[in-house]
């Protein structure tokens, strides 16, 4: 039986993070890198899915930010976790990065195995989010059944 990974891309131009995160986060995933939000879409547009997005925040050409509101306004990408990396120790950057769609942001330098927690952690509360109908959650707790 194959045992599918949950696909991660991580969008960082610098190289040496890139392999810092590569290393760690392949263990457990299947990851794709981009240096920049073109390379993301050209990705994107060529059909390949990802359950994860790991971003810096300032990227060359078109930044993280402006990529948050894209991703955050396509149909397939809406909902999909997004973890922001930001050499910014500005507050006001990551409660801008929240507030446009965001659901995590990380000052570098960071613990890559943090970072490997934080996706874990996301992902945990996604799956549980897809797998929990009103019909599953009416067997799991009987006493919900008068909910209509």
């Amino acid at each position: 039986m194959k045992i599918f990974k949950s696909s991660i891309l991580v969008v960082e131009h610098n190289r040496f993070l890139v392999n810092v995160l590569y290393r760690t986060l392949s263990k457990e995933f299947s990851v794709t890198t981009a240096a920049n939000g073109f390379e993301v879409m050209a990705l994107l547009e060529k059909g390949h899915k990802f359950d994860f997005i790991v971003t810096d925040l300032k990227l060359p050409r078109f930044n993280g930010l402006e990529l948050i509101q894209l991703l955050r306004n396509s149909e397939s990408y809406h909902k999909m976790p997004i973890l922001v990396l930001s050499n910014s120790g500005d507050s006001d950057a990551r409660i801008s990065c929240l507030e446009n769609g965001a659901d995590d942001c990380m000052e570098k330098p960071f613990n890559p195995l943090e970072v490997q927690a934080k996706i874990k952690a996301m992902l945990r509360r996604v799956e549980v989010r897809k797998s929990r109908s009103i019909d599953d959650l009416k067997k799991q707790f009987p006493g919900l059944e008068s909910l209509n």
